[in-house]
């Protein structure tokens, strides 16, 4: 299994068959992509039989599905963590910006090293159109939560750019998504991600 591989899988030691199937899942679709990849082909990278498989998923759109919840927690925690990091008295700047990279860096990892990354990402918008959605609001309410404590401890000044905590946090959020469009490699997507939140915040410095 590849190092990308091990490292988006989020460890799970109640179930630990489980969360072979979902690594071996994840390896089979970035290796051939959704459409190519069988349940006979997970079942042999887990090492187990296909009855064996049947008894966790049922098809491997649900095996997809699972898989992509996953990676949206795991990323959603990872967002929480630097956000919370806030609270401590971290910037909220910097807080933000791991935040941002937390949400998205995985997943954009796994797509832009992959062959079929671009399958991967229109299958992951077609089966898991909900939970993407979901996921999103999510974060928006992370960043929403957060900007409003920055500008109740007088850190940031929204209201002199004509905004609000909840129209920040989706500016935010929507530049996030955009900054990852023809990203080459993560390292891309970090640099744009830092160069945007050093300017967004310049603006909102009291």
């Amino acid at each position: 299994m590849s190092l990308i591989c091990q490292s988006v899988i989020m460890r799970n030691p109640s179930d630990p068959k489980r969360e072979a199937i979902l690594a071996a899942s994840l390896v089979q679709f970035s290796r051939y992509g959704y459409r190519r990849t069988s349940m006979a082909d997970i079942a042999k990278e887990t090492g187990s039989s296909r009855a064996s498989l049947y008894s966790y998923f049922e098809n491997k759109e649900e095996i997809f599905r699972s898989l992509s919840g996953m990676l949206h927690e795991q990323s959603l925690a990872k967002a929480e963590s630097s956000l919370k990091e806030a609270a401590s008295g971290h910037p909220i700047a910097s807080c933000i910006e791991e935040a941002i990279l937390g949400r998205f860096t995985s997943f954009h990892k796994i797509v832009s090293q992959s062959a079929h990354g671009a399958e991967i990402y229109d299958e992951n918008n077609r089966l898991c159109g909900e939970l993407v959605v979901s996921s999103s609001a999510r974060f928006r309410e992370m960043l929403t939560k957060a900007l409003s404590a920055a500008t109740r401890a007088g850190e940031i000044d929204l209201r002199s750019a004509g905004l609000t905590a909840p129209s920040a946090a989706e500016l935010i959020h929507l530049s996030a998504t955009g900054l990852k469009q023809h990203a080459p490699d993560v390292e891309t997507l970090e640099k744009r991600v830092r160069s945007f939140v050093r300017v967004f915040f310049a603006g909102l410095a009291r």
